[in-house]
């Protein structure tokens, strides 16, 4: 990747290095989880994610802290009397957790994450920039199939 294009990516992840490119992984027999190194490296200092389940998607998403920063500023535009955005933030406050690596790189998630995506044995690890996304091999295939092509989406970016 060209420096140009790196400084651009930066500065949309507020100056953290962007997750790119996709791994596949085994869930190990304790139901551990490696991320790759690079990936491990580029979260710095705090050594853990935060995981979400994906939103309106079969996935779940690893936020490192400079990420889970700005989602946690725009959750605090919502308003506390009105229900609904609460229940907004009761279920994704709920829902999320923090994970720590052990000293081989692996986190643990949670059961019931890991029925919300349907991870059982092999789990796709997508870099999305900011994020990572944890899938199904089956969920990510039929996401493939119905996603925009990458023409359609430099359109809707402008690019």
């Amino acid at each position: 990747m060209s420096n140009e294009v790196s400084n651009v990516l930066k500065n949309l992840q507020g100056g953290q290095s962007p997750f790119m490119g996709r791994f596949t992984h085994n869930l190990d027999p304790k139901k551990r989880l490696t991320v790759p190194s690079v990936w491990r490296n580029q979260v710095g200092e705090s050594g853990s994610l935060y995981l979400m389940p994906g939103l309106g998607r079969a996935c779940l998403m690893l936020l490192p802290e400079p990420a889970m920063q700005r989602f946690l500023e725009n959750m605090q535009s919502l308003q506390l009397s009105d229900p609904d955005q609460m229940d907004l933030m009761l279920t994704v406050a709920s829902e999320s957790d923090h994970l720590g690596f052990d000293a081989q790189g692996r986190i643990r998630v949670k059961d019931e994450h890991m029925a919300y995506a349907g991870l059982t044995g092999e789990v796709i690890l997508a870099g999305a920039f900011n994020h990572i996304e944890l899938w199904n091999p089956e969920n990510w295939e039929q996401r493939r199939s119905s996603a925009p092509n990458l023409a359609n989406a430099a359109k809707a970016l402008k690019l």
